[in-house]
C-alpha cells in the first residue's frame, strides 16, 4: 500500500487530479456551510442538475452541428453551462418572499426540469452518454494542468469576494430581516452569495461530477455542525472535512483501483457518520 501511495505522488496527472479535486473540495465545502445553515440543500442539487443540462446542450449541439451540416464544430460546454447556471441562481436569489410558490417548490421544479430536458438532450444526442456518466459520477483522473490553473484563477476570485464580504453575506443569510431593516441591501448580497456558489458548480461539476460537488457541498458542512464551537470554526472545520475526504478519497481510488468520485463519497459519508456517533459538542 504505501508503496502505491508513493507511485502516486510520482505520477504528474495524479498530481494535477489531486490539486483539482482539493480546490473543488476546499471551496464547495466552505460554501456548503452556507448552503446547510439556509437549509437551502436542494439549491446546491438543483445548480448542479442545470449545469449538467448547460454542459449536455453544448454536447448536443457538437453532434447535431456535425451530423447536419458534417462540420466539426466543438461547441465549449463551460460558457453555456455558466449561463444557465448563473441565471439559475440569480431567480432562486431574489426570491426571498413567497409569492405564489414557496422556495422549495421552486427549487423543486428547477431540479425535476433541469433533470428532464438534460436526459432528453442526451437521447437525442449522438455522443453524450459517456459525457453525461462523467458529469453524474465524476471523472477527476481526467483533470489536467489547463483546469487546475483554471479552477485555481475562478475559485481565488470568488475566495476574494468573500474573504471581502464575508460579514454582509453571514449577515444576509442568517438575519435578512435585520439586514434590510439596518439598511444593508440583502437583496444585492444574497444575490451575489448566489452568483458565487453558481460559479463555483458550474466550473467544479465539469471536473468532479454533480455527484462529488453535491457531496462536497453538504457532507463536509454537516461534519463541520456536529463540531462546532463558533460559527467561525465551522468554516475552518468543513474545509478541513472536504480537503481531508478529498484527500483519502484519491488515495483510496488509485490504491485499490476504484472509481475516484464515489470513492469521495464514501470516505465524506464515513467522516459524517463517525462525527455523529462521537461525543457531542458544546
Amino acid at each position: 500500500m504505501t508503496a502505491k501511495l508513493v507511485e502516486m505522488f510520482q505520477q504528474t496527472f495524479m498530481l494535477n487530479v489531486l490539486a483539482g479535486t482539493m480546490l473543488v473540495a476546499a471551496l464547495c465545502a466552505y460554501l456548503g456551510v452556507f448552503i446547510v445553515l439556509r437549509r437551502a440543500v436542494f439549491v446546491g442539487a438543483a445548480l448542479a442538475q442545470v449545469s449538467s443540462l448547460g454542459v449536455a446542450i453544448a454536447l448536443f449541439a457538437t453532434g447535431a452541428i456535425e451530423t447536419w451540416w458534417d462540420v466539426h464544430l466543438h461547441v465549449p460546454p463551460q460558457p453555456i453551462a455558466v449561463t444557465l447556471t448563473l441565471a439559475a441562481a440569480v431567480l432562486m436569489a431574489v426570491q426571498h418572499k413567497e409569492v405564489r410558490l414557496p422556495r422549495e417548490t421552486v427549487v423543486g421544479v428547477a431540479y425535476a426540469a433541469a433533470a428532464g430536458f438534460a436526459i432528453l438532450v442526451v437521447a437525442l444526442s449522438t455522443h453524450a452518454e459517456s459525457e453525461v456518466l462523467n458529469l453524474m459520477f465524476g471523472n477527476v483522473l481526467a483533470i489536467g494542468p489547463a483546469e487546475v490553473a483554471l479552477l485555481a484563477a475562478a475559485f481565488s476570485c470568488v475566495a476574494a469576494i468573500h474573504f471581502a464580504f464575508f460579514k454582509e453575506f453571514l449577515f444576509v443569510s442568517f438575519d435578512p430581516d435585520m439586514a434590510m431593516a439596518l439598511g444593508l441591501r440583502a437583496r444585492f448580497w444574497n444575490v451575489l452569495l448566489f452568483l458565487t456558489v453558481g460559479v463555483t458548480i458550474s466550473l467544479a461539476i465539469r471536473a468532479a461530477g454533480a455527484l462529488v460537488v453535491f457531496d462536497l457541498l453538504v457532507l463536509p458542512a454537516a461534519t463541520a455542525l456536529l463540531l462546532r464551537k463558533n460559527l467561525r470554526r465551522t468554516f475552518l472545520i468543513a474545509v478541513v472535512a472536504g480537503l481531508v475526504s478529498s484527500f483519502v478519497g484519491i488515495s483510496i481510488s488509485y490504491v485499490a483501483d476504484l472509481p475516484s468520485g464515489p470513492t469521495i463519497v464514501a470516505v465524506s459519508s464515513i467522516l459524517l457518520v463517525c462525527v455523529a456517533l462521537g461525543p457531542r459538542r458544546a
